[in-house]
C-alpha cells in the first residue's frame, strides 16, 4: 500500500496532470473570465450609451419638428392676410357741350370672387389711397366727399360709409423751396409734383359671416377732382394676441414653440410612463446585448473553485500518517 502510494506521488503524469496542468488550466479559466466580463462590460455600457443617445436625439427631434410644424399651422389659421390691396379704376360720364365730367367719378372693386375674403370677428380698416397732382384745379377744389358701400354676392348692402378729403395746402414759399430742391428729381421723370391722400373709410369693419362682402362701390362726391390712380386697401386692424404675433414676429414665435415643446414633451413623457410595462421592454428586449447574468458567473467560478480545491498537494501529512499507523499496525500483530 505504501509502495503504490509513494509510486502515484512519484508518477510523473499525475504529478503533471495534479500540480501543474489543473493549477494553469484554472488559473487561465479564471483570466479568461475576468476580462471577458470586462470587456462584456465595456462593450454592453458603451452600447447601451449610444442607443440611449441616439433614441434621446431622436425623440428631441421629433418634439422640437413637431413644435415648430404646430406653431407654423396656428399662425397660418389663426392670422388672416394683413392687406389686400385692389385698384380702383374710376369711370364717369363725360359732358356733351362741354369739356369736363358730368358725373360723379365711380367704380366698383371686386375684392373676390370666392364666398368670403375676410376673416370673420377680425376688424379691418378699409382706406382709399388717392395720387391726386398738385394742379390749380385740385389746389382750390376744397373739401369733396369720399364715399364706399360694402356689398355682397347678389348686390346686399353689407355696410356703408363717407368721409371727407382734401389735398395739403402748401404755401407759395413751400412750393418754390420745394421746386427747386427736388428740379433733379422732377426733370429726370424719377419724382412728380403730387400728393397721396389716404381715406380711412372704415375704422372698424367686420365682416358678416352670413353675407360676407366680395364687392366695394367707390365714389367720388366731386365733379372737379383729378385722380392720376387710386388703390383700395383692406388693412387688418389686430388686438390682443394677434398684435402680439404680427409686431413682435420672433419673439412671439420663440415663445409659441417653447410653449408647443413643453407641453408635447410632457405629453410624450406621461405616455412613456403610460407604456412603460410593454414598449421599454419590448426595446430593451431589440437593443440589449445578450450579458450573463451573475448567478451564471457564480456557477462558473464555483467550478473552477471545486477544481482547484481537488488538487492536492504533493505530500498530504495525514494521508501519510495514517499509512504509517497502518504499517506498523501490521508489524506489530506479525511479531506477536
Amino acid at each position: 500500500m505504501f509502495e503504490k502510494s509513494v509510486l502515484r506521488f512519484l508518477n510523473p503524469f499525475t504529478v503533471a496532470r495534479e500540480y501543474f496542468r489543473k493549477p494553469v488550466e484554472a488559473f487561465l479559466v479564471n483570466q479568461y473570465l475576468g476580462y471577458k466580463k470586462k470587456t462584456d462590460e465595456s462593450i454592453t455600457s458603451v452600447k447601451e450609451l449610444m442607443y440611449r443617445v441616439a433614441i434621446v436625439t431622436l425623440f428631441v427631434t421629433v418634439i422640437l419638428w413637431l413644435s415648430i410644424f404646430m406653431y407654423v399651422g396656428f399662425y397660418n389659421i389663426y392670422m388672416p392676410n394683413v392687406t389686400h390691396v385692389r385698384p380702383v379704376h374710376f369711370q364717369f360720364k363725360p359732358c356733351e357741350d362741354k369739356a369736363g365730367i358730368c358725373s360723379y367719378p365711380y367704380a366698383y372693386v371686386q375684392l373676390t370672387k370666392a364666398s368670403n375674403i375676410l376673416m370673420q370677428k377680425q376688424p379691418y380698416r378699409i382706406k382709399l389711397v388717392l395720387e391726386m397732382p398738385e394742379s390749380e384745379v385740385n389746389k382750390d377744389l376744397g373739401m369733396f366727399m369720399v364715399c364706399v358701400q360694402m356689398r355682397a354676392k347678389g348686390g346686399y348692402l353689407v355696410s356703408s360709409s363717407c368721409r371727407s378729403a382734401m389735398i395739403r395746402y402748401r404755401s407759395l414759399l413751400h412750393r418754390i423751396m420745394r421746386t427747386f430742391v427736388f428740379s433733379p428729381l422732377y426733370l429726370g421723370g424719377v419724382d412728380e409734383e403730387k400728393q397721396q391722400l389716404k381715406v380711412e373709410l372704415f375704422s372698424d369693419f367686420e365682416d358678416d359671416p352670413e353675407k360676407p362682402a366680395t364687392d366695394a362701390y367707390v365714389e367720388l362726391q366731386s365733379r372737379f377732382a383729378q385722380v392720376y390712380s387710386s388703390e383700395l386697401h383692406v388693412q387688418a386692424h389686430f388686438t390682443g394676441l394677434r398684435y402680439l404675433m404680427f409686431n413682435w414676429p420672433k419673439i412671439s414665435a420663440v415663445f409659441g414653440i417653447c410653449t408647443n415643446l413643453f407641453f408635447v414633451s410632457l405629453i410624450f413623457i406621461l405616455s412613456w410612463y403610460h407604456l412603460q410595462d410593454g414598449l421599454p421592454d419590448f426595446i430593451k428586449s431589440k437593443f440589449r446585448s445578450e450579458i450573463k447574468t451573475e448567478q451564471e458567473d457564480k456557477e462558473l467560478f464555483g467550478k473552477v473553485k471545486l477544481e482547484r480545491e481537488d488538487s492536492s498537494p504533493l505530500f498530504d501529512e495525514d494521508a501519510l500518517l495514517k499509512e504509517f499507523q497502518q504499517i506498523e499496525s501490521k508489524e506489530e500483530t506479525k511479531k506477536t
